[in-house]
């Protein structure tokens, strides 16, 4: 797969996320994904400094975080923790 089809696959996930979804990082760093922009802002991130530092995310939606925990783990993209 390549990396449009990985980043498409991503989109996807969170336009179909009922409830707010956020990136947090091991300092605290938030990213709310409330927009596509932020979103794929957020997940350029994710993916420079995947394996380096611990980048999870928070969901209000129990569904929403088990896909994207399914998707993180697929791609062995950081950590995943619900808060």
């Amino acid at each position: 797969m390549n990396h449009f089809e990985i980043v498409k696959e991503f989109t996807d996930i969170l336009a179909s996320c009922q409830g707010k979804v956020t990136f947090v990082t091991a300092q605290g760093d938030r990213l709310v994904t409330d927009s596509m922009l932020s979103a794929l802002v957020g997940f350029a991130s994710l993916i420079s400094v995947a394996g380096s530092i611990d980048v999870h995310f928070e969901c209000e939606q129990s569904e929403d975080c088990e896909k994207l925990r399914t998707f993180m783990m697929t791609y062995k993209l950081g950590e995943y923790r619900n808060s």
